[in-house]
């Protein structure tokens, strides 16, 4: 044995600290190692127990003894517009495609409303539904409170009401849950009422802004024909006269044939004074007709025009025919252009009233709300189960996370 090697219980020398180390024999690390084990085991079905057994057996109690059968109502809808018809010509594709993009923005219309507050005061405007959700169940975890506000309706009703839409079919479906299966119908047939009456007052109020413009352009113009027609009448009735243009007509004849007249008095007036003298009765008769029926046709002339600018107001007062076929002629064409407005406002309204109808919205409910005969929420088994595997998998992801942080350290 070397001289400087001392066993390791032997006692320190005077003077020097104690620096014996005692060494573990293999039965006392194999019982150390083995209490930690157990100690790890337990720790582990401790926390299993505390994390899995006991979350997933009271919610097993919840489903199992305290939650109440859901009924459930389903009813599927869309919105619907009669132009929606398969087009032939590129102008109905595009309607088409116009069509489509509308009917989809009032479904997300509808989407949007039934998941608002508006459609809960709706249906509290015939509907109890306080009463619907709390008096007749004594589930805690979906009872609405009889005191709550309308925030706390709406957050509720978000619960037992679901809204789905189907983009390619633009198909609507509501699903309503209620405790009883009265009750469930009853809420549904309510929503699908107050949407119906939503999209029938949008679309009518769509309808009167489309034809609104071409209402109020045929009532002016209206207004303006009406005037216009007056004006005339004043004019007849003033000059006493209904149509100056077939006046002048006859006027013009009744020159013709007084020039024939005074042309044909003086050929015999031509023929009589080389066979009788001035002094002749028939001579001078002869000159006094000739000389009235120049003065009546100069008379007749003067009525025609003086060759004057005719100072005579629009509806009265024109002294010459011409000036009064001229005032007449111009009421006539102001006539015929607001006949041919009035025509074409009429024309515009009847587009406007086609487009209006094209463009009109209407729910479709194909699938009505109907009794259901049984329950179908809450689905025990599957939310059991559910619960169960995510509680699970949460329990060995943190006793994982702790052995590779044991790990880590050691």
């Amino acid at each position: 044995m070397p001289a400087d090697a001392q066993p390791q219980d032997a006692p320190p020398k005077q003077g020097q600290p104690d620096q014996r180390v005692h060494v573990l024999n293999t039965n006392e690390v194999q019982q150390r190692s083995h209490g930690a084990q157990r100690f790890r085991r337990l720790l582990t079905a401790l926390s299993f127990a505390l994390f899995v057994i006991l979350p997933v057996g009271l919610v097993t109690f919840y489903y199992l003894g305290i939650a109440d059968d859901r009924y459930t109502v389903e009813s599927k809808f869309a919105i619907r517009s009669p132009g929606s018809s398969a087009p032939t010509d590129l102008l109905g594709i595009v309607s088409s495609v116009s069509n489509a993009t509308s009917t989809m923005s009032d479904s997300y219309m509808i989407v949007e409303y039934i998941e608002s507050r508006d459609l809960v005061d709706r249906l509290e405007e015939s509907l109890d539904l306080r009463a619907i959700f709390s008096q007749k169940t004594t589930d805690p975890l979906m009872q609405l409170d009889r005191e709550s506000t309308k925030e706390d309706i709406v957050e509720y009703m978000s619960r037992v009401i679901s809204i789905y839409f189907d983009t390619s079919s633009q198909i609507l479906t509501l699903e309503v849950q209620a405790f009883t299966p009265e009750d469930a119908q009853l809420v549904s047939a309510a929503i699908l009422e107050i949407c119906d009456d939503l999209v029938n007052s949008i679309s009518e109020r769509s309808r009167q802004d489309t034809m609104r413009s071409a209402v109020e352009e045929v009532a002016r113009i209206e207004l303006l024909l009406t005037e216009h027609r007056e004006k005339i009448a004043t004019f007849r009735q003033s000059q006493q006269e209904i149509d100056p243009s077939a006046s002048a007509g006859q006027q013009i004849k009744l020159l013709g044939e007084l020039e024939g007249q005074i042309a044909s008095a003086r050929a015999r007036l031509g023929s009589l004074t080389g066979v009788l003298n001035d002094d002749s009765p028939s001579i001078k008769n002869l000159k006094r007709q000739i000389s009235a029926m120049e003065q009546e046709l100069q008379s007749q002339r003067d009525r025609m025009g003086t060759g004057e600018k005719d100072r005579g107001s629009l509806l009265g007062g024109t002294r010459t025919l011409t000036s009064r076929i001229g005032v007449y002629e111009d009421l006539i064409v102001d006539l015929d252009f607001l006949q041919r407005a009035y025509f074409t406002a009429l024309a515009s309204r009847e587009a406007a009233r086609i487009e209006a109808d094209r463009m009109q919205r209407y729910l479709a409910a194909f699938v009505q709300p109907t009794l259901p005969e049984k329950s179908l929420h809450p689905k025990r088994a599957q939310n059991i189960l559910i619960f169960a595997a995510f509680a699970t998998m949460l329990w060995a992801i943190g006793v994982m996370l702790v052995y590779l942080v044991r790990e880590h350290r050691a």
